[in-house]
């Protein structure tokens, strides 16, 4: 087995502890936008998580998250549970998938997403995750309108945890 001072991102779990936090943001884009009426939308946008400080080497280094889906969506459904699949590219140049059951709480006014789940495959397989996206309000007046909302903005917070 490896001493902690050996293991390194492109690593899965060692049998020491270890923290990764990133902060950071994530930006989503909708076509056409989100309104009160369900419809087919193409939903992209991107995480990026910057800085990432963690308890093992590399001791800081950052992330991003791309992603795009064509679904059935309106405002109402943004607060919707769901899982879902994320791919991490890490800035060392390796990567992490990240499986996750999705909750959306609303608090004073602001768009909480928490993605709760694992790490599946890649560095840090194994290990806890949890992200939590907190997005400023929305006009939920733009609802009613023929443009609706088309894009949304929140700051995040993505921890991974080994035992």
């Amino acid at each position: 087995m490896r001493s902690t001072s050996e293991i390194t991102c492109g690593t899965a779990l060692s049998a020491a502890p270890f923290q990764v936090v990133c902060g950071g943001s994530q930006t989503t884009t909708y076509n056409p936008g989100l309104t009160n009426t369900p419809q087919t939308v193409q939903r992209s946008g991107s995480n990026i998580h910057t800085p990432c400080v963690s308890t093992l080497p590399p001791f800081a280094f950052s992330g991003s998250t791309s992603f795009t889906s064509t679904t059935n969506l309106s405002c109402l459904s943004l607060t919707a549970a769901n899982t879902g699949t994320d791919l991490i590219t890490w800035s060392t140049g390796r990567t992490s998938t990240f499986a996750y059951n999705r909750t959306v709480t609303i608090v004073q006014g602001q768009t909480v997403v928490t993605l709760t789940g694992y790490i599946t495959a890649g560095d840090f397989a194994g290990a806890t995750a949890v992200e939590t996206i907190t997005s400023v309000n929305l006009d939920l007046a733009a609802c009613s309108t023929p443009q609706g909302i088309t894009s949304t903005y929140g700051v995040s917070e993505l921890t991974i945890t080994g035992a």
